[in-house]
């Protein structure tokens, strides 16, 4: 048997902050001995929280692969002032200048958080953030002297200092924290069918959807030891950052026989790589078990059967939002490849009129289509030729 333990690590994160002049390590919470449960909203499934600033609630968005973000309308609201101006990239490398901020307390339940820094953004007029109807995010570095719980059957946050309050049933792994943000990253095992054993230190980003997305710098690395069955490759983009879509690059669709997170090993699991400098792990783990993040002494714990055996099906394209158009991403499916292609417009899907919808309606039809197996396509390529195509998965 060949072992061979390859780890990978990344100093950036999927927001990279360039600036010595703020600092996101600072703010306190005002609290000892803490315990706070915390209902939480699911909004397209990602994780929506109450949190009241300056005596007045707003809904947060909870995400760990982030800093804390308020939105102009709330800078505007609470009559902030102070701001700095510093670079900030996101997970596609696309860079802008934001604002950052120190609030003096946001309160999440009982808890007080004392002079956290966020940046600020327009939410209400980004195509795809607008939909969750949110006022900010609460980042990992507000969360970095706490321990944070997840659990999507009870749709319930839990935030302690306690570990033992939560009674954990699983033995932890510990993770490293990066940068002032506070980015936790956790080690995620891979074993082949030619049992060679590789690992990605991958950041724990409870904003993004799926499993898995392995950076392309690390599959460069990894792809000499073979773990990895390569299911396709196209050229094009397959995901969505704060500030668009990128630009179309080289991206491979994989399957591992074994991923290995804590101590659950998950088995058949598809992988598609992206363009950020750091692989991720996301939300659908959520749908297996409970997850708790231990920021204060640096641990994870997720506690979930022993093997997950996932049956999902194998893309055939993904889809973006491009110049404020739903259009094809890439195309993974050799003969569909033939018929379509990066920057196509997606006209329909059966009797949907996608053309025509807000993308708040489309985020809603996406979870009614996401396991179909079998639809019309109708797209318009940059020619202005209408095509339809039947998908069969």
């Amino acid at each position: 048997m060949k072992i061979r333990f390859l780890t990978i690590l990344i100093f950036l994160t999927s927001w990279s902050i360039y600036s010595q002049e703020v600092n996101f390590d600072s703010g306190s919470t005002k609290e000892k001995n803490y315990f706070e449960e915390i209902s939480y909203e699911s909004v397209y499934d990602k994780i929506i929280i109450p949190v009241v600033i300056n005596g007045k609630e707003f809904r947060f968005l909870l995400d760990t692969g982030a800093p804390n973000v308020i939105s102009k309308k709330v800078l505007e609201e609470l009559n902030l002032v102070n701001t700095k101006k510093i670079n900030v990239s996101d997970a596609n490398n696309l860079e802008q200048s934001m604002q950052a901020v120190e609030i003096p307390k946001i309160e999440i339940g009982n808890l007080t958080f004392e002079n956290q820094v966020a940046l600020v953004y327009d939410l209400n007029n980004h195509n795809i953030l607008s939909c969750f109807k949110i006022d900010g995010f609460i980042g990992s570095n507000l969360l970095k002297n706490s321990i944070l719980k997840i659990s999507k059957s009870d749709k319930k946050i839990i935030i302690t200092d306690q570990i033992k309050r939560l009674n954990p049933k699983k033995k932890p792994t510990k993770f490293k924290i990066i940068g002032s943000q506070k980015s936790p990253y956790i080690e995620f095992r891979f074993t082949g069918k030619n049992k060679e054993i590789v690992s990605d230190m991958v950041l724990i980003d409870t904003g993004m959807d799926g499993f898995y997305e392995m950076s392309n710098r690390a599959y460069k690395i990894f792809e000499e030891y073979k773990v990895f069955e390569v299911l396709a490759r196209a050229n094009g983009v397959n995901s969505l950052g704060l500030f668009g879509a990128g630009n179309p690059t080289p991206q491979n669709l994989l399957k591992v026989e074994t991923a290995v997170l804590n101590s659950t090993k998950i088995k058949n699991l598809i992988i598609n790589t992206t363009d950020d400098n750091n692989s991720r792990i996301g939300l659908d783990f959520l749908n297996y078990g409970d997850l708790i993040i231990d920021f204060k002494n640096k641990k994870a714990y997720f506690e979930s059967e022993d093997t997950i055996t996932l049956e999902s099906l194998v893309p055939k394209y993904a889809t973006i939002v491009q110049d404020n158009k739903y259009v094809v991403g890439l195309v993974w499916d050799e003969e569909l490849a033939k018929k379509m292609s990066f920057g196509d417009e997606i006209i329909s899907i059966d009797s949907y009129r996608i053309n025509e919808m807000s993308f708040c309606e489309i985020l809603k039809l996406k979870k009614e289509w996401k396991n179909k197996t079998n639809y019309s396509l109708t797209i318009k390529n940059k020619e202005n030729k209408i095509t339809t195509v039947t998908i069969e998965n």
